[in-house]
């Protein structure tokens, strides 16, 4: 009897152990292709993420290159905008002496209605009177001589002999006129003439009367419609050529 019982019990322990046997076996297939899904989902992110390292990568490269490629660029437009060393010998001389005739007008121009307006018994008045009067005959007049000057002159003797009287009298007017106009001008003989003459003779005799702000005046009109306007665009003309106008005159 108990041979049986023991055969018995070992009979049931080797069900028992060949029934758990295929348990064993049915789990390990499921966790593999687990394990394997998870290392083929790291390979994919490592093979996902490295072009997109290299593109980082290779883009702050080209960021750190750009800025020495803009200064490159920059300074060779500099450099091509530089005029060559033939034509910086005609250009910059040019160049400076319209800068002259213009700065020169620009202090004309302001000077020249404040001493008329505020000169002894003149006014705002006197401008009209001074413009058409004066400063129009004299244009006429300068005209008639420009003329006959280009006929017998080339235009870089034309250029200087207008240019010169210019200076002269603006020299003139600064160190020997304006500091003596109180004995220059003719106040006393200018009252005895208004004194006989009706009120409306009061801007043409303030011209009289202040005659070195006058002719300053015209002058000063003159310079910029006969330097500036005329006598530099005409010696530009004549020492530039057609390609150097179309190129820097635009």
């Amino acid at each position: 009897m108990m041979f049986r019982s023991v055969s018995a019990i070992l009979a049931i322990a080797c069900m028992s152990a060949d029934a758990f046997v295929p348990s064993r076996t049915l789990v390990m297939p499921q966790v593999a292709p687990v394990m394997q899904s998870k290392k083929s989902n790291f390979a994919s992110q490592l093979s996902y993420s490295s072009p997109k390292r290299k593109s980082a990568m290779f883009m702050s490269d080209a960021a750190a290159e750009m800025p020495e490629a803009e200064k490159k660029s920059f300074l060779q437009k500099i450099k091509n905008a530089m005029p060559p060393a033939n034509e910086r010998k005609k250009m910059l001389p040019l160049t400076m002496m319209f800068f002259c005739i213009l700065f020169n007008y620009t202090i004309l121009r302001d000077t020249k209605d404040v001493l008329m307006v505020t000169a002894p018994k003149s006014g705002a008045e006197v401008i009209p009177f001074i413009k058409t009067y004066v400063n129009l005959p004299t244009a006429i007049g300068f005209t008639a001589v420009y003329s006959k000057l280009c006929d017998k002159y080339d235009q870089k003797s034309v250029f200087y002999i207008c240019t010169i009287p210019f200076l002269i009298f603006f020299a003139a007017f600064a160190t020997i006129i304006f500091p003596n106009v109180a004995t220059l001008h003719p106040h006393a003989f200018v009252d005895g003439i208004a004194a006989t003459l009706p009120a409306g003779f009061g801007a043409p005799l303030s011209i009289i009367r202040n005659w070195s702000y006058a002719v300053f005046y015209v002058m000063a009109e003159m310079w910029g419609s006969v330097v500036a306007s005329l006598l530099f665009w005409s010696f530009a003309n004549e020492v530039t050529t057609v390609d150097e106008a179309k190129k820097y005159c635009k």
